[in-house]
């Protein structure tokens, strides 16, 4: 029996949310029912809730000291429970956001004109940013058969052996595929990054949403003093708070910690945290641990149901296998035949459904879209019929 009621339907009308008033910006047209950007269509537990008003109800909410026991003794917990890792205060340290601290780790290990590896697909926002500091993507393809996603360790190092290369950003488990890693790949690239002077960056940001959590291989656990590497983690994922600044990253290599925490303070001058934040933290690392497993339950259902709505309606045009981690559904339309824009103009125009195009994710044109299904099931059946409108419709133009 469930505890927890995530088909709970939230109107997020007048909160200036993305996913919602953002739609139409980013995909041209209004009134669309929005699957597209990661964040969740579900309400943060009751626990963090709670904690954020009795913070409130001090009404002071000056600058707030972020190393303490309260920031420290819940990750250190979190990570020891689910994960069995073993962290110590030295190894923590907080950021404004996974990306700032993504960012920073690859501007301070690389120069501009340098290559930063990437898997493709990839996460989008890695691609924005690192054009942005004026450093060259250097794909990473994963290798693709009937049974998913691969990792393409000679490829790789190849492109480790290049000097211009300086930097791996690891996204673990995978953005969009859903791939997640096993100890074995992980130690691989590490073996392989160490071996060619290329520094890891590993995005954790997804680690609660691996199913079961037990075969969940952070990078943590293959740290040793003075590699050069850091994990970036946060709670905006797994608690649905992504509008409050929060993040961590680990390192044991003191020298990297120093570095980024001098150049948030003196060169950016944020390194100061929200009390609210630290709040938050406290909660969710202590008191939401069920909160998690349920959701993920919920999730998975959601993306058998897609899984299962594909086989049975849609297996001539599209084919979805339903991942171990996220709560992003890859799909691909390759069977279809239709080019890629064709199919998102369709979606948009004649399904009325906002999904994030493939080729955002990758370095070329894609067959795949990627669809949030954090959702109540009800949404999730909705979206379902969307898209088998809109693919009724492209096959009806070529009959």
């Amino acid at each position: 029996m469930t505890r927890f009621n995530f088909d709970k339907e939230t109107t997020r009308e007048g909160t200036y949310s993305v996913q919602y008033e953002g739609t139409q910006g980013i995909f041209g047209k209004g009134g669309l029912e929005p699957f597209w950007i990661a964040d969740m269509d579900i309400e943060a537990p009751d626990a963090i809730i709670d904690s954020i008003k009795r913070r409130l109800d001090n009404k002071i909410f000056g600058y707030t000291v972020w190393s303490n026991p309260e920031f420290f003794e819940p990750i250190k917990g979190w990570w020891k429970k689910r994960f069995n890792i073993t962290l110590e205060d030295a190894d923590i340290n907080f950021a404004q956001s996974v990306l700032y601290a993504v960012g920073e780790a690859v501007r301070q290990n690389s120069s501009e004109g340098d290559g930063v590896i990437l898997n493709a697909p990839t996460y989008n926002a890695f691609i924005k940013v690192f054009k942005g500091n004026n450093r060259k993507m250097e794909p990473s393809p994963l290798i693709r058969n009937e049974e998913g996603y691969f990792f393409d360790f000679e490829g790789f190092e190849a492109l480790c052996k290049k000097e211009e290369n300086k930097v791996f950003v690891h996204c673990n488990p995978h953005n969009p595929t859903g791939r997640v890693w096993t100890r074995e790949e992980n130690q691989k690239i590490k073996d392989i990054c160490l071996a060619n002077d290329v520094f890891i960056v590993s995005d954790e940001i997804h680690m609660d949403f691996v199913r079961p959590k037990e075969s969940f291989s952070s990078m943590v656990e293959l740290m040793e003093d003075k590699d050069p590497m850091i994990v970036v983690s946060g709670l905006g994922k797994t608690f649905n708070i992504a509008s409050l600044p929060n993040s961590y990253f680990i390192t044991k290599n003191q020298s990297v910690k120093k570095k980024i925490n001098f150049a948030a303070d003196n060169k950016y001058n944020i390194n100061t945290a929200n009390s609210l934040v630290l709040a938050a933290i406290n909660a969710a690392y202590t008191e939401c641990e069920e909160w998690v497993d349920e959701l993920n339950e919920y999730v998975d259902g959601n993306l058998a149901y897609v899984e299962e709505y594909i086989n049975t309606h849609l297996s001539d045009m599209m084919s979805f296998k339903k991942p171990d981690s996220t709560y992003l559904a890859w799909v691909s339309f390759e069977k279809s035949g239709f080019d890629e824009k064709e199919v998102h103009k369709a979606l948009v125009d004649v399904g009325g459904i906002a999904v994030s195009p493939g080729y955002i994710y990758d370095f070329e044109e894609s067959n795949h879209f990627r669809m949030n299904v954090a959702s109540s099931r009800k949404r999730i059946e909705d979206g379902m019929k969307r898209i088998h409108k809109t693919f009724d419709h492209l096959k009806g133009t070529t009959d």
